[in-house]
């Protein structure tokens, strides 16, 4: 079993890209293009942490974020932010990164947030 990413974000070419790279990493990667569909998916599966693109709206992914720690406050969020004026409250979020130039700060994030070998939290 590998550790299943939910990723939302509107559908772009950057999002595919990042897709692509968590899915090369052993991510499994599930896609959502806004809050109303991932609140659906993170009730419905198994989702082991949660990205928040940058590409939504601010009320939307606050919303978004809350809900999530509402259901599973376990489930660790990062959110992708273009400047540090788009960032949640650090209360909802578990890791957040500023930019996403290099796609080692993405993985490295994950890394510390989901460790071991991607059958759950090591005890």
């Amino acid at each position: 079993m590998r550790w299943i990413l939910l990723c939302v974000s509107k559908p772009s070419s950057a999002q595919a890209t990042r897709d692509l790279i968590l899915e090369r990493a052993g991510y499994q990667v599930v896609a959502a293009a806004g809050a109303a569909e991932a609140t659906r998916v993170f009730i419905q599966c198994v989702v082991h942490a949660v990205m928040l693109g940058d590409s939504l709206p601010a009320e939307e992914r606050l919303e978004l974020a809350r809900a999530c720690k509402r259901l599973n406050p376990s489930v660790p969020i990062v959110a992708l932010s273009k400047t540090s004026g788009t960032q949640l409250p650090p209360s909802l979020v578990d890791e957040q990164l500023e930019s996403l130039g290099n796609p080692s700060l993405l993985l490295e994030a994950l890394l510390r947030l989901l460790p071991g070998d991607g059958n759950g939290p090591q005890q």
